[in-house]
């Protein structure tokens, strides 16, 4: 029975999409632990292998500034304030940050950023 849970829940973590830390990357995949358990003193893991990214975003430095403070929650007024730029300038920023991540809110664009993990401080 334990390992019949330990497999719905390694499903389920998977059908919900969400990010997971990556524990190997080479240039052909990424590898991410999608589940990690305990049994009887020995450490298991689910990894998922997918295929490495080949069409890499880069973003530029103050690009990358704006999206880590994005990601903390932060407004463009506060941005701006942080970096010392205007909230108009961040903007622009993070529109060309959605444009080259294919992505249309801060919410899609944060976790785009953390499954690629680019929010590398």
């Amino acid at each position: 029975m334990m390992i019949q849970e330990m497999l719905k829940q390694a499903v389920k973590q998977v059908d919900e999409s969400i990010a997971f830390p990556v524990f190997q990357r080479t240039e052909e995949s990424v590898d991410e632990i999608v589940f990690a358990s305990d049994v009887n003193g020995v450490r298991y893991y689910l990894v998922r292998s997918r295929p490495q990214d080949y069409d890499p975003v880069n973003l530029s430095p103050r690009e990358q500034s704006i999206a880590r403070l994005v990601a903390q929650g932060l407004p463009n007024k506060c941005i701006g304030k942080e970096l010392g730029i205007s909230r108009w300038t961040v903007a622009t920023h993070l529109r060309r940050v959605f444009k080259k991540l294919n992505v249309n809110s801060r919410a899609e664009m944060t976790a785009r950023l953390i499954q690629g993990n680019l929010l590398q401080a």
